[in-house]
């Protein structure tokens, strides 16, 4: 595959990736607790999350970028890439839960956002970066007006610190980005970055006109079909029926006669004829080949770049 959209550079898949409708965090309670609340795990999970937005882009062969972690003069992380004939320098400060926990037990007034303002006038100073992002990584629940606080004295009251431009993101927006894991974020970027590629429209085209079932089909049975299970049991497809078909009978003639991924055995089951779908096939060996994953991990990036989230049981 590769890469259609030009305009996409490494900072605007941070964006990206932190919208909090593509948050994989789930779960009961806040996602900043034990580790994930200590500033150490904090700056090394996002700076991981850079290097694999970056590693994508060398896979695709079109970019060179770095991130370093650098801890002092107001920023945790430094990320740097060139685009067109200009180097975007950009710094990151995570501030953590348990540093406004600390913030709250101190006597100080207004710590946090105190040590800010001397953090953007310190990234300021010292020239190293055009843009400054302010990472609030804290229970915003809790945390509100904290949030709120330092939005409206140090990131929107002075918006421009002599050049340098600061910008805060959401805790809810950290989440977002802190959850997702490396295979979330290969499937996420591709779709961003490859939109109009060849092999993606390929395979979009060939499941578009076809029933949920029918989908649910081709993403469940396809991938393990590559590695080898070409056989599948009745019940196992059966399992995959929505409830909400007009007519079963119909969708499973289109499954084999109509484009010839199911072949019907003598007795119960099915052998599946996955080539029939090029596209698919070819996005699943993108996952395996380019970026090195696992079976199951190439699936999942197949299921992320063609599914609809109410089509998997």
């Amino acid at each position: 595959m590769r890469i259609t959209n030009d305009d996409y550079t490494p900072i605007q898949l941070v964006s990206e990736l932190s919208a909090r409708e593509t948050c994989r965090w789930n779960k009961d309670g806040d996602f900043f607790v034990g580790e994930r609340k200590k500033h150490p795990w904090l700056i090394e999970a996002w700076a991981e999350k850079l290097e694999e937005i970056l590693e994508l882009f060398k896979r695709y062969g079109t970019l060179v970028a770095e991130t370093q972690s650098v801890r002092d003069q107001g920023i945790d992380i430094y990320l740097e890439f060139d685009k067109g004939n200009t180097t975007h320098r950009i710094g990151f400060q995570i501030k953590s839960e348990a540093e406004v926990l600390s913030d709250k037990r101190s006597k100080e007034k207004h710590g946090m956002v105190g040590v800010l303002k001397k953090q953007a006038f310190d990234a300021m100073r010292s020239r190293k970066v055009d843009e400054w992002w302010i990472v609030p990584c804290f229970n915003y629940s809790k945390h509100s007006k904290l949030y709120q606080q330092i939005l409206s004295d140090v990131a929107v009251g002075n918006f421009d610190y002599d050049g340098m431009k600061v910008k805060i993101m959401h805790p809810r927006e950290a989440v977002s980005f802190l959850s997702k894991d490396t295979d979330d974020i290969k499937a996420l970027c591709t779709l961003f970055l490859c939109e109009d590629d060849e092999i993606l429209k390929c395979a979009l085209d060939e499941i578009k006109d076809l029933t949920t079932f029918q989908r649910r089909c081709i993403l469940t049975f396809t991938c393990k079909a590559l590695e080898g299970d070409i056989n599948i049991r009745s019940d196992e497809i059966g399992y995959l029926e929505t409830g909400d078909e007009n007519d079963i009978e119909t969708e499973y003639f289109e499954l084999t006669d109509g484009i010839g991924f199911l072949e019907q055995e003598d007795g119960e089951g099915y052998i599946v004829r996955p080539h029939s779908l090029p596209g698919v096939c070819a996005l699943y060996f993108e996952g395996r080949v380019r970026h090195g994953m696992s079976p199951i991990g190439a699936e999942a990036f197949v299921v992320s770049l063609l599914a609809e989230p109410e089509e998997m049981p």
